[in-house]
């Protein structure tokens, strides 16, 4: 008698392979947008934590020598070493625990000197937004900057976040000729040679940025080299304006356009979808949106509408009586007069 013949094992089909496989992979479409923002999400929250830093690292600078820490100060062309110097982040690393840095700091000779460039390379995370990776990355210094360096592989580390210097940008030097006037000129609370103190700020703290996030991860790779080295006092480095729109400068400049360039490096700006994180006077953190109230921009000249640069040969801006100063800018000066609401920004 033969014995009972076993039931043929039950295979998947072709066809039902996949099905299976098409189905994961919606699954996956579907679930990957939700993680993407979840990761997004940390991202910002980490960047919120190092804006907060900032902003508390800056008032207890404050609180030890009676002014906001300066956008740094500049030297006579005439002395030897950088007549550039060190940006605010090198003047507060103690008030962010960063006092091994600062006690490597050559205050003499300026920042672009062979004796300060060690210093250019050291990467610090909490100036550093996790959204924007290319501020990781460590790039070769700018040689033309320095008068001499000695032979080696000498790199710069980025900041993705800078001082907010008003709502217009001078390139403030010791030897302008009309130098007391344009400092007199500049309106925001971290600026070149600034000193402000908490009661120099009449908007108010609240309503007042002390810094912003400006996009380092917009440039090619020559723009990631050349701008926002986290030591250098240089405009274009760690100050920013609030000048255009936040995340506006790639939607009016072009990155071709080689002038265009540093406004761009210059302005509030961010990897974060929809806006840009800023560390305000009082010592808080606010996300600031693309769509925040701006002053109009002239298509054609790229220019603020009723603002002027240099009208009357004082190397000044000015404004027409009546101008639109836009919510965005009202946040970027310390002592125009506005009152702005908490639901406005």
């Amino acid at each position: 008698m033969l014995p009972p013949r076993r039931p043929a094992r039950l295979a998947f089909t072709l066809i039902e392979l996949l099905v299976v496989i098409a189905i994961i992979a919606v699954l996956i479409a579907l679930l990957l947008p939700a993680v993407q923002a979840a990761r997004e999400a940390a991202r910002r929250a980490q960047c919120t934590n190092n804006m907060k830093q900032l902003a508390l690292a800056a008032l207890n600078y404050e609180s030890v020598h009676q002014v906001i820490t300066p956008g740094g100060f500049t030297r006579k062309g005439t002395l030897p070493g950088s007549k550039w110097n060190f940006g605010p982040f090198v003047h507060m690393l103690p008030f962010y625990e960063q006092q091994a840095v600062f006690n490597a700091v050559n205050f003499d000779p300026g920042v672009f000197t062979a004796e300060n460039v060690t210093i250019a390379g050291i990467s610090i995370s909490a100036l550093q937004c996790p959204s924007d990776a290319s501020a990781f990355d460590l790039t070769p210094v700018n040689v033309t900057q320095y008068a001499s360096l000695p032979a080696g592989d000498w790199k710069q580390a980025k900041a993705s976040y800078g001082g907010v210097v008003g709502c217009w940008s001078l390139l403030l030097h010791v030897d302008n000729p009309t130098f007391a006037l344009r400092v007199q000129n500049t309106n925001g609370a971290i600026y070149a040679h600034s000193s402000t103190r908490l009661a120099d700020i009449t908007d108010g703290t609240s309503t007042t940025m002390l810094f912003a996030e400006h996009d380092h991860g917009a440039f090619d790779a020559a723009g990631r080299a050349q701008y926002h080295g986290w030591n250098s006092g240089y405009w274009t480095d760690t100050v920013i304006g609030g000048y255009y729109p936040v995340n506006g400068t790639l939607k009016l400049l072009r990155l071709s356009d080689s002038a265009a360039r540093d406004y761009i490096a210059f302005n509030i700006g961010s990897r974060h979808p929809g806006g840009a994180n800023v560390g305000l006077a009082d010592g808080s953190v606010r996300f600031l949106k693309d769509t925040v109230d701006c002053w109009p921009i002239d298509p054609v000249t790229k220019t603020a509408k009723g603002v002027y640069f240099n009208a009357d040969g004082r190397a000044i801006q000015t404004m027409d009586p009546g101008a639109k100063i836009g919510i965005l800018q009202a946040l970027c000066t310390r002592n125009f007069g506005e009152v702005i609401s908490a639901d406005a920004y």
